[in-house]
């Protein structure tokens, strides 16, 4: 079954990343059919990234440059929700730029009507939920979620894979809630989370029952996080996606069978690690 990927790439670091998926996946997951957006207003500033993007990605799209603003400052994050309206109304899966695809997804299990992602892996806090929701006359969770930290949270997901049935209604939903959410001064942590924030939300406006239900969590196995603080990283490789933040000597520590094995005849590989090392302390 082949099936939709779309990435963004927008500056070195996020190029690099995308270019090290694109080589990995094709081996590890041969069936993803990957379009790299890119922002009218960037350019790959690797040339690197730009030579193996363009040698694998099936596409590359412009799309335009964000144009959401908190307090002042840009909000590029909104590259996310222009990639996926690029394509369409096909049913897409958005992945961040420093995720690695390590073995087939199981897209039978993938293909539901709602869109999906994996709880957010941040600790128990504190956060104005009922009003978000109350506000936008959305119904109340009923569940809970487990986050990636151990924590049992409302509703709240990473943005680094999302399964979009409709790639263009998520987007334009997605839109229009952190439109709202941008403007109400009493949502902490807009910067640097008003994607995170608004996805939730948006799943809740695309549900039936203008809800968050169990249909739209998936299992951590599909955006498994690389804690780098942790002493034992060995869960990372449980998982259908890895995301890595690009850390370069846990990758090589962990992955290395699967970055050897791509770069067998793809050497193109170790030049990205190259210049992904440097990146590796943010």
């Amino acid at each position: 079954m082949i099936f939709d990927v779309v990435a963004v790439a927008d500056g070195p670091r996020i190029s690099l990343g995308v270019a090290l998926n694109l080589v990995v996946s094709r081996k590890t997951c041969p069936a993803a059919r990957f379009c790299v957006a890119l922002p009218e207003d960037a350019k790959f500033e690797s040339a690197v990234a730009e030579q193996c993007i363009t040698k694998y990605a099936t596409s590359i799209v412009r799309i335009p440059s964000p144009r959401m603003t908190i307090d002042g400052r840009p909000y590029r994050i909104e590259n996310k929700i222009n990639a996926l309206r690029a394509l369409g109304t096909r049913r897409a899966l958005l992945v961040d730029s420093d995720v690695l695809f390590l073995r087939p997804l199981p897209m039978d299990f993938l293909q539901r009507r709602a869109p999906a992602a994996v709880p957010e892996h941040s600790a128990e806090y504190s956060f104005p939920w009922a009003r978000l929701y109350a506000t936008l006359g959305l119904a109340q969770p009923t569940i809970k979620v487990l986050s990636g930290s151990g924590h049992v949270t409302d509703p709240w997901f990473n943005a680094g894979f999302v399964v979009a049935p409709n790639g263009e209604q998520l987007s334009s939903v997605w839109r229009m809630i952190c439109e709202f959410v941008v403007r109400c001064d009493w949502v902490p942590d807009r910067w640097p989370y008003l994607d995170q924030i608004a996805l939730p939300l948006a799943f809740a406006q695309l549900s039936p029952n203008r809800c968050v239900e169990h249909e739209s969590v998936l299992p951590s196995r599909f955006n498994q996080n690389m804690f780098y603080w942790a002493k034992d990283q060995g869960h990372i490789q449980n998982g259908f996606v890895a995301h890595h933040h690009n850390r370069v000597k846990l990758l090589e520590t962990y992955f290395s069978n699967i970055l050897n094995w791509a770069a067998d005849g793809n050497p193109i590989v170790h030049n990205i690690l190259d210049e992904l090392r440097s990146f590796d302390h943010e």
